[in-house]
């Protein structure tokens, strides 16, 4: 949870889990900005005013902001956090980040190969195999973390259209591309052959191993 501190439930969401992260897939982009009670059209100071809370309260023209919520998902609910970015006021983009950690990287994986076989997926590795991140379609990032035998999901980063312009931004290194920033912080995975390597290598063998083992036929077979 974003919130330790905060007792407030999150808030339930008209929106299974699926249905959002096919927005991701399809679009590169969160459409369903409505359910979760933001406009895109409303500058900083509005969000605000409708119950958005920041993520930091450091100054700056890059801005965080966040709520908590939970779909329905399997019988249950999936909370998690949705954090919309801002430059100098304005909306650029939104990400989630499930919470705490109870989304399987297995469960992602498996629902994109049923439904977007075709889906172009790169693999990213973060030396180790604690944690890593693989690109959906060159547009969507999905940023990972191991454990104790699995891996989960710690969050997904998409780039809105509009966000494009603030490539070149003074104010935001890098702009606000999934793929660029992954392409800079981590270094590409060459394949199960490399995965299987840095779990040999990790400090608790035996748990990488079998955490791979679960999206081992995900990745390219070399």
């Amino acid at each position: 949870m974003s919130v330790p501190h905060s007792t407030a439930p999150p808030s339930p969401i008209p929106l299974s889990l699926h249905a959002l992260l096919a927005e991701f897939a399809d679009h590169g982009r969160l459409l369903s900005t409505a359910s979760f009670g933001l406009d895109p059209q409303w500058d900083l100071d509005a969000a605000l005013a409708h119950g958005w809370q920041r993520s930091s309260l450091q100054p700056g023209p890059a801005q965080q902001l966040e709520r908590d919520a939970r779909l329905p998902h399997r019988g249950g609910w999936q909370a998690l956090t949705l954090k919309p970015f801002y430059l100098r006021g304005a909306y650029l983009a939104a990400s989630l980040a499930p919470w705490p950690r109870t989304l399987p990287l297995a469960t992602v994986l498996r629902w994109r190969a049923r439904r977007r076989p075709a889906l172009r997926i790169e693999w990213f590795e973060f030396g180790g195999a604690d944690q890593g991140a693989v690109l959906l379609g060159g547009r969507v990032g999905v940023h990972f973390l191991r454990r104790g035998r699995r891996y989960f999901v710690e969050s997904v980063e998409s780039v809105e259209a509009g966000a494009a312009a603030a490539a070149d931004d003074p104010d935001l290194p890098g702009g606000l591309d999934a793929a660029r920033w992954l392409r800079r912080l981590m270094a590409p995975c060459d394949g199960l052959a490399r995965w299987r390597a840095l779990a040999a290598q990790d400090r608790y063998p035996r748990a990488a191993a079998q955490a791979l083992r679960e999206i081992a036929r995900h990745l390219p077979q070399r």
